[in-house]
């Protein structure tokens, strides 16, 4: 935990930054999206759409397997990017 000064100080540098350097103050505030989080956000959404397609398949053939591989690629592919991906970049 900060002290009362430090919090103080810490305050007039970032209004410093924000009078001074506005687009560096910008861009510590809201840095530019992870590449890797990114991509792999996009790869938990195809997985879960792949396993709605699976499971529809499994279901247009009854076929058990199929359904049961579906359900789990599209309930992992939902958790991955709702529960592990939510992270600081929405």
């Amino acid at each position: 935990m900060l002290s009362r000064y430090e919090r103080r100080r810490l305050h007039e540098i970032e209004r410093w930054f924000e009078e001074n350097d506005p687009r560096f103050a910008e861009s510590v505030k809201h840095p530019p999206p992870d590449r890797a989080t990114s991509r792999r956000r996009w790869a938990a959404i195809v997985v879960a759409w792949l396993g709605a397609l699976v499971f529809l398949t499994g279901l247009l053939a009854a076929s058990p397997g199929l359904i049961f591989v579906g359900i789990s690629l599209g309930v992992g592919g939902v958790a991955v990017r709702y529960l592990l991906l939510n992270d600081a970049h929405p």
